[in-house]
């Protein structure tokens, strides 16, 4: 691609006009019960973390990266790279909520016991597969 460069697939927005805000984990949900269908999708409805910063002031110990990857030939609809987005927007859990879910074998609330959030997905290089790893 023309006037682009090559490792454009890893550079940051540039955030510097952004409002400021406190760092720390968002939460992008609006009502306390959402089906996976609406909203703003992240895994299991979770926070997001932008950035190393959020991650610090949260507290956060599991942050969920996605991995969008398709080294397949041409452009698919429906490819690998497209999994992260289909997870975290999965209908089948309704409502979502983190706090529902519950191990069956040993009761644990795992959301109740762990900070976990959303981080997004990883740079990835649509041209390379060992630039993207």
């Amino acid at each position: 691609m023309e006037g682009v460069p090559p490792d454009a697939w890893k550079g940051e927005v540039d955030r510097t006009s952004d409002p400021r805000r406190e760092p720390g984990p968002i939460n992008l949900q609006r009502y306390a019960f959402v089906p996976a269908y609406a909203g703003i999708a992240t895994l299991f409805g979770l926070p997001l973390c932008l950035n190393p910063d959020d991650l610090r002031a949260g507290h956060v110990d599991v942050a969920v990266v996605g991995a969008p990857v398709d080294m397949s030939t041409g452009h698919r609809g429906a490819g690998a790279a497209y999994g992260p987005r289909a997870i975290r927007a999965d209908e089948r859990i309704l409502p979502h909520t983190p706090q529902m879910l519950v191990n069956p074998s040993t009761r644990i609330k795992p959301f109740e016991e762990l900070t976990v959030v959303d981080y997004g997905d990883a740079a990835v290089d649509p041209f390379s597969i060992d630039n993207s790893i």
